[in-house]
Parts: C-alpha cells; structure tokens; sequence
C-alpha cells in the first residue's frame, strides 16, 4: 500500500513536488569565492580567501564556514516556475529556516495552497494539496537515517542548510578538488539523510564574478554510480547588509531523469531575524491538524484528521 501511494504521489504531483525537491538537496550555494566588486559587499566584510595563490581544499572549505557561521536564520518570499515536459506550472509562497534543522516552505498555486514542507529537530513532513490521497506525510529523523523508508522524493533537511549557505563543512573530512580552465570542483563522497551513498560537487568559477553574480555557478547531487541526481545552477546571489552574508536569490534547477526543471526566485530576504515565539509557530505542523497524519516509516495513519476531503481515499488503520 505505501508504495502505491509514492508512485501515485509521483504522477499526479510531480509538477508540485519540484518546490519540495528543489530545497531538499544541497543545490543553491550562491556564494563569492573571491572579494566582491559590490561596495556593499566590502563595506560588510564579506569573507574571501588569499587571491595571490591557487585555491586550495582548506580555503574553499574555510571560506564556505565563514559565510555560515553568520546565518543563523533566513525567511524570504519565493516564486517558482516549474516545468515537467511540457507542462508547467507557477507557484508563490515563502520559505524559512533555521539552525540547526528547522525548514518550513509553503507554496500556493492562484492562491490555493499547494504544497507545505517542513522540518524541526525530530521529524520532517510535507503535505501536497494534489495528492490522493492529502494526507500529511511524515518521518522521524531517526527513521529516515535507515534507508528504509520508502520516500517519494529525496527530501534531506541537513542539505536544506547547506543550500541556503547555513551548513558548515567538517575540515577534517577529505574532499577532492578538481581544477579546470574556468572553474573548480569541489566534490566529497558522503551519505546522505535517508542513509545512501552519493557525492556532491561544488563548481566554482575561478575568475573574479560581478556584483550580484555567483562564484559558485552550481551544484550536483550525483548517486554510487556517479549518475546526476540533480544540477542548480546559481544565477543571481544577494549581500545581506547587517550580517555581511550571502545568500542565493535566482537558481535554476533539473532533474534530468524525472524531466523536471524549474526556476526558484527569492525575495524580501530577512538573515536572522526569526525569534523564539516565531520558530515554535513556523517549524510545527500543528497548523495541518485538519488532514490525517501519515507515519511514512510505519506505513500507518497515525492521527485522523479533522477534516475529509470530498472523494478523497482514507486508508485503512493496520
């Protein structure tokens, strides 16, 4: 039964799921290697490293701390455009996160709720208003470490951090570092939250960019047998002016095997300034009460909700 349920979530929402998968992977690094020509940027202490010699493992890895180490938080208004195929679709919201595993996204299609994402230091879950039947999905941190719970999509709160330049690297772990004419790859071979193996590469240009533009041009998501997962492509980064950090506003994603790609746009960005009172509402899904709670792990509907969609399927209890 639950598998039917993933392959079922798979076709009729795909267009939909993008907006989970796109933040759910360490994808949107949008960050300056080198010092910037904004003003802005400087007046802020923006973090660089040496310019007088070739970048190396521990510069790259350092400099990607230091911009970390200034976000505790980020909340920001987001317009997607999605595409599967043919098809596409447009869709507004706002997203936010924060430290250490805190992520809440929530998108609206014509102003009708669409998808609702979200995770907090024991579970993630996502709620998607197309699915049959709109249950909430969810898994405990813990559960999800396995490996052996079937998801629909690779949604990995940890890699959420990393694409919002929120994650710290370990200086100890070994990377790889490949040099090309135009750009560097930086690529570490790591197991992700649901318990597989798979490497992510960061690409970086080598030249100095202009103000607004990317030093890190992408990220990929590759599996064990080093078939991409998942590209973004960084095309537009933002200087915070009170903490000096820099944060993604423009991606463009794929998903080559699934046909899917879409656009991401942030706006209105607000670098830690969500509060205690804020973080117990937002990163709770205490608000999706009126739909029947769907423990992913044990393949049960744990909490009946309030409500019942009209001509949507409730599953039995086991």
């Amino acid at each position: 039964m639950q598998q039917a349920i993933c392959s079922l979530l798979r076709r009729r929402t795909l267009a939909y799921l993008g907006v989970a998968l796109a933040l759910a992977i360490p994808l949107v690094t949008g960050c300056h290697l080198l010092p910037s020509r904004n003003p802005t940027a400087t007046n802020n202490n923006v973090p660089a490293v040496a310019t007088d010699r070739a970048p190396d493992v521990p510069a790259l890895v350092n400099y990607l701390n230091q911009n970390a180490q200034r976000v505790q938080s980020v909340r920001a208004k987001v317009a997607i455009d999605a595409k599967q195929g043919r098809q596409m679709i447009g869709l507004d919201g706002m997203l936010a996160s924060q430290k250490p595993r805190d992520i809440r996204i929530r998108a609206s299609v014509l102003a009708q709720p669409a998808v609702d994402l979200g995770s907090n230091n024991q579970e993630f879950w996502y709620w998607i208003s197309r699915a049959s039947p709109p249950h909430v999905y969810h898994c405990s941190h813990s559960n999800l470490s396995t490996g052996k719970v079937n998801m629909p999509f690779p949604f990995q709160p940890d890699m959420v951090m990393a694409a919002l330049n929120m994650a710290e690297y370990d200086p100890k772990a070994r990377y790889d570092l490949k040099a090309l004419p135009r750009t560097l790859e930086l690529s570490q071979e790591t197991t992700s939250g649901t318990g597989q193996q798979v490497k992510r590469v960061t690409v970086f240009n080598r030249f100095l960019p202009k103000a607004g533009e990317p030093q890190v041009l992408a990220h990929l998501l590759l599996d064990s047998r080093g078939k991409l997962i998942c590209r973004a492509n960084v095309d537009r980064v933002t200087v915070d002016r009170t903490s000096g950090a820099i944060i993604p506003t423009r991606v463009t994603i794929e998903w080559p095997s699934q046909s899917v790609s879409m656009k991401l746009m942030l706006k209105d960005v607000e670098v830690n300034t969500i509060d205690k009172k804020t973080s117990a509402v937002l990163f709770s899904r205490a608000n999706l009460s009126n739909y029947d709670s769907y423990d992913l792990a044990r393949g049960v509907i744990d909490t009946p909700g309030r409500v019942r969609r009209a001509g949507a399927t409730v599953l039995p209890r086991r």
